[in-house]
């Protein structure tokens, strides 16, 4: 760490006279000779006898901790010569204390003695002494800014107040922290009329005063942009979010740079003020964009002990035209599970938060008792623009040609549905808080497609930090089939436990109502896990205790039969994902079925 309030160390030096420097520069030439070569020689200084200082009687880590930096601000000290720096050294732990209130230290210094060779110790015995108190601090705002309650706020949550303990370096912290607000709300002009600090030592006082004038508070000025910058804005017209002559603030533009770059489009967005070009009272913004690759290529190849080795190939074009069309569309392949999917969108006001898309996808099936190929094309409109849930309302038809167990059918369904979804999280592979909630509910009526039902879905997932490396993960999913053909549906439509995302102790979606000795899927599922990870000693490792839980039935009242899957894990947080092994301890009682599962997956949390 840096000193708090470090001195500049020249005014603790002694001023040389003239002569005496002439002397040091002759010492300087002496000890710098030339070889045969004309070349100089390096002649090394160093000190084979060198001392630390190690302090005792300071309790606050904080005040430690700035003590320590200043001593390590000092030279190399020699052993023989230790006792010339006494002054020095005393100094840079006085000072250092000034810095959180303590104006009288005690400091008494040890030093080894010459004839203890292993003796290379300076013992600084520290009586920090009655620290200063705050007796007036007088803080106040004038200009424009006076009447913005921001300023307040950040004064009544410093630690600059009367009664409390001076503090150089909250001081310090609570002026920066006004000086940024002011320019982060467009008070450029902002300065400090006032601010100073009156130390009385023989009062154990001090006495503070900051006076801000934010002056006039600028606006919003036009936007500076080149004529392929103007064009690439067409399709994101609706995101600017400010108008020339508004209130400036930093954070609407950040906001509109962030809105820019989930678009997608563009593969670099910079959006700054032009503070220094500030003319009338008006800032102008500058904009500059680069389009995104007309074709972008993914490839992704990994393993998870559900599907075992899986791979995909994606094309998505970000922006088709000055409409802001996208398409974006994927393959992947698993040894249970082959889909293919493509997604044409188009903007409607927003093209983050309010748009219509077009989704088609192929998806074949086969696992266990289960073998299917579903076809499927729906029309969706997401609103997002209003309120904290994003809404997806849709339009969708599938047809399902199935094998499951002994049943041999398929069906086509025109299904209208709604999902609903939440998700905040502090960001990153590994966010300290989060959660996630989506619903999905779709209807189908016999008097115009081949079932009746209602099916519906949520998932809750979510992430604690009891401490800064713990994390607790909890998971609830709840799914349901309704209606006069509830049992009639599709295997994509029914319900199967067991595998990584639902119960670890059992293979994937091994474990469902039975009919002729087969999985046929249940009409409802209930799962539920509880996790902890916790610090093993090892950089970016956690180890893992869990426990899964699940009913999959036709019937809650007659089928009770509640799955465990108790477990241990480990966990390695790397740049791309989250390494997870677990092993588990599958429980179902009813079949008296004890069986342990290794389990391996590779991405994010949620």
């Amino acid at each position: 760490m840096y000193p708090q309030n470090k001195h500049n160390i020249l005014k603790n030096k002694v001023k040389l006279k003239p002569k005496v420097l002439v002397v040091l520069m002759g010492m300087v030439l002496f000890t710098t000779s030339c070889s045969s070569d004309n070349k100089p020689i390096k002649v090394k200084n160093t000190i084979d006898d060198p001392v630390k200082v190690t302090v005792k009687g300071i309790n606050k880590d904080v005040v430690l901790n700035n003590v320590n930096a200043y001593i390590a601000s000092l030279p190399t000290i020699s052993k023989k010569r230790a006792r010339l720096y006494d002054r020095e050294i005393k100094e840079n732990i006085q000072t250092a204390l000034h810095a959180y209130g303590y104006y009288h230290p005690s400091v008494k210094l040890t030093y080894p003695k010459a004839d203890d060779k292993l003796a290379n110790e300076v013992v600084a015995d520290i009586d920090v002494g009655k620290p200063l108190y705050i007796r007036n601090a007088q803080i106040d705002i004038i200009g424009q800014g006076s009447d913005y309650q921001a300023f307040y706020d950040i004064i009544k949550a410093s630690n600059i107040k009367s009664y409390k303990l001076l503090d150089h370096g909250a001081y310090k912290e609570l002026k920066e922290d006004l000086l940024n607000k002011a320019i982060e709300l467009g008070f450029f002009d902002a300065s400090f009329s006032v601010a100073r600090i009156l130390v009385y030592q023989e009062q154990n006082a001090a006495d503070i005063t900051l006076l801000l004038d934010t002056k006039k508070r600028y606006h919003f000025g036009q936007i500076i942009a080149d004529d392929e910058t103007k064009n690439l804005l067409k399709p994101s017209n609706s995101l600017i979010n400010f108008t020339e002559g508004q209130d400036f603030s930093s954070k609407t533009l950040e906001k509109f740079s962030s809105s820019l770059s989930l678009t997608k489009f563009y593969k670099a967005v910079d959006v700054r003020a032009l503070v220094e070009d500030r003319k009338d009272n008006k800032v102008p913004v500058k904009v500059n964009l680069a389009r995104n690759s007309n074709n972008l290529f993914r490839v992704g190849l990994g393993y998870s002990t559900d599907e075992q080795i899986r791979g995909i190939l994606g094309w998505d074009k970000p922006l088709i035209n000055e409409s802001g069309h996208s398409f974006n569309s994927y393959l992947r392949v698993s040894s249970v599970k082959q889909d293919a999917q493509a997604i044409y969108k188009i903007p409607h006001k927003n093209p983050n938060l309010d748009y219509f898309y077009i989704k088609a996808a192929q998806i074949h099936t086969d696992y266990n008792d289960t073998l299917s190929d579903l076809s499927h094309a729906s029309f969706h409109y997401v609103a997002n623009m209003l309120g904290k849930w994003r809404r997806d309302y849709y339009l969708a038809a599938e047809y399902e040609d199935y094998t499951q167990g002994l049943e041999d059918d398929f069906t086509t369904n025109l299904m209208l549905g709604l999902q609903l979804s939440r998700r905040s999280t502090t960001g990153g592979m590994d966010p300290k808080t989060g959660y996630s909630i989506t619903f999905d509910n779709k209807f189908a009526t016999s008097a115009i497609t081949d079932l009746n039902f209602w099916h519906s879905q949520l998932d809750i997932r979510g992430v604690l930090s009891p401490s800064e490396n713990t994390r607790f993960i909890y998971k609830l999913y709840q799914g349901a089939t309704i209606g006069s053909d509830a049992l009639k549906v599709p295997p994509s439509m029914r319900f199967f436990a067991g595998g990584e995302k639902t119960l670890r102790g059992f293979s994937y979606k091994d474990k469902a109502p039975l009919k002729n000795g087969k999985l046929k899927g249940g009409r409802y599922l209930t799962a539920t896990t509880a996790e902890l990870n916790f610090p093993i000693g090892i950089t970016n490792a956690r180890g893992a205790v869990f426990l899964d839980s699940a009913i999959c039935t036709d019937d809650y009242k007659k089928d009770r039969n509640i799955l465990l899957g108790p477990g241990i894990g480990f966990r390695y947080l790397s740049d791309y994902g989250i390494f997870k092994l677990d092993i588990a301890y599958g429980i179902d009682h009813d079949g008296d079925d004890r069986q342990i599962k290794l389990h391996l997956s590779f991405g994010p949390e949620f």
